[in-house]
């Protein structure tokens, strides 16, 4: 298993520098490109996963006034209270988490990290130049990508929000990606910042399928 994931590693840091020596040594470009390029090609997963996400939350909310009966019915019973929303939810042919969407995620899971251990160990190989922009190392922590990070990852987390979703929690992608950009390096806030421009990317076609589909619903 541990082969196979640092083979997994080793093929996303052998592109990283092959698009390293493509941009004439420049590691930034490199990482900012790979970086849109691996998260374009999981926008067909990412959409739909986004869109079976959401419809899931708008069953779950139609079924908040019987789901508030049968709390306020049988508060007194604990046990009859959960198996009665239990049978609420089978009866809505639902359940409570989309397992779905979570092993979407799970999917998803080792090419964000397989991409986050090869831009570390190709920034610690320095195979290409460090700076990038008005960075002058890409392998140490900068304010000023940490804070297009937090910008382009909170844009994307307001462009994929639902509509019942708390106005506070869009914060939290945002805050975690400028407290990683800082603790880690540049080179990790520059695939953030990609990934971010990405979801937003994501959060708007999304919504326009939403859109045509309740136009073609009427």
């Amino acid at each position: 298993m541990t082969a196979l994931w640092s083979g997994f590693v080793e093929i996303f840091q052998v592109s990283l520098f092959a698009l390293t020596q493509f941009y004439g040594g420049q590691l930034g470009a490199a990482i900012v490109s790979f970086s849109l390029l691996a998260r374009v090609a999981l926008l067909p997963l990412t959409v739909r996963l986004a869109l079976r996400g959401r419809a899931h939350a708008r069953a779950l909310r139609a079924l908040q006034p019987e789901l508030l009966a049968v709390r306020t019915r049988w508060a007194d019973t604990p046990e009859r209270q959960m198996s009665e929303t239990l049978a609420v939810y089978d009866r809505a042919g639902l359940n409570p988490v989309d397992g779905g969407v979570l092993r979407g995620a799970l999917v998803q899971s080792p090419i964000f990290i397989g991409l986050f251990h090869a831009v570390r160990q190709t920034l610690s190989t320095r195979v290409g130049e460090q700076t990038f922009l008005w960075v002058t190392n890409l392998a140490r922590p900068d304010l000023g990508i940490a804070a297009v990070a937090v910008g382009l990852v909170g844009l994307g987390s307001v462009a994929c929000a639902s509509e019942s979703q708390p106005t506070w929690t869009l914060a939290i992608p945002a805050v975690s990606a400028g407290a990683m950009a800082l603790m880690l390096s540049a080179g990790f806030g520059l695939y953030l910042a990609a990934s971010g421009a990405i979801g937003t990317l994501q959060g708007l076609i999304v919504r326009r399928i939403e859109q045509r589909h309740e136009e073609g619903a009427r």
